[in-house]
């Protein structure tokens, strides 16, 4: 099977599949007696799969940090968590951290403290933002590399989309918002989803001898 964060990210988006067969069941029954505006769905969906694109960036970072902990040894780990964790017991006012990290407790300090503390500090699941928590947190800022230049800009640009629908007043000079949208843009995500989780595989396989998941097929 995929990832678990894989599989959450289908599950969460069951909703936003309800809210657009909502949306054409009303449509063949209001259409008939006029136009009836329904994209309140449609908008609702956005939120939803914008909710799910950002809960599944945590969620499989947290996947994989997991599988980066069953490391022996702190000197396995990739170069970039190795700096995150120094830096992180360099910089805190507790004095003891240093001692815990000799005591080979640097799993529970990575897992617990820095990707706990890091992904709740996390939103707005653009390129950059991801690419920086990624490297940060499992040595990765290639997570994205898998993706077309079609795709890094949908990422951005459905974001910023989201931003717009969750923070603004609609007026009437905005565009309705149709299903036929909304469901390409969840054949997309799905699309964007799977590359990164097979990027990810390939990622940790080179940490790990055992499969962490298996393939998405694309």
């Amino acid at each position: 099977m995929p990832s678990y964060s894989f599989g959450d990210y289908r599950r969460r988006t069951l909703d936003v599949q309800k809210l657009s067969d909502d949306y054409k069941t009303l449509k063949d029954i209001f259409y008939s007696r006029g136009r009836v505006a329904l994209d309140h769905l449609t908008r609702s969906g956005i939120l939803m799969l914008c909710g799910a694109w950002e809960t599944y960036i945590e969620d499989v970072l947290r996947e994989v940090a997991t599988h980066l902990a069953t490391l022996e040894k702190i000197d396995e780990l990739p170069r970039e968590v190795k700096s995150t964790i120094a830096q992180y017991v360099r910089n805190h006012k507790n004095v003891n951290k240093a001692l815990e990290l000799a005591e080979s407790n640097w799993k529970t300090l990575y897992l617990n403290e820095i990707v706990e503390e890091t992904i709740s500090r996390f939103n707005t699941p653009k390129v950059k933002n991801i690419k920086d928590i990624s490297k940060k947190l499992i040595g990765y800022e290639g997570i994205l590399d898998c993706l077309i230049s079609e795709e890094i800009d949908l990422i951005n640009d459905f974001v910023k989309f989201r931003g717009h629908i969750a923070h603004n007043v609609r007026d009437r000079s905005e565009q309705y918002l149709n299903v036929e949208t909304l469901d390409k843009y969840m054949d997309e995500f799905q699309m964007v989803v799977s590359r990164i989780d097979n990027q990810l595989l390939t990622y940790i396989r080179q940490y790990k001898t055992s499969r962490p998941w298996n393939k998405v097929n694309e």
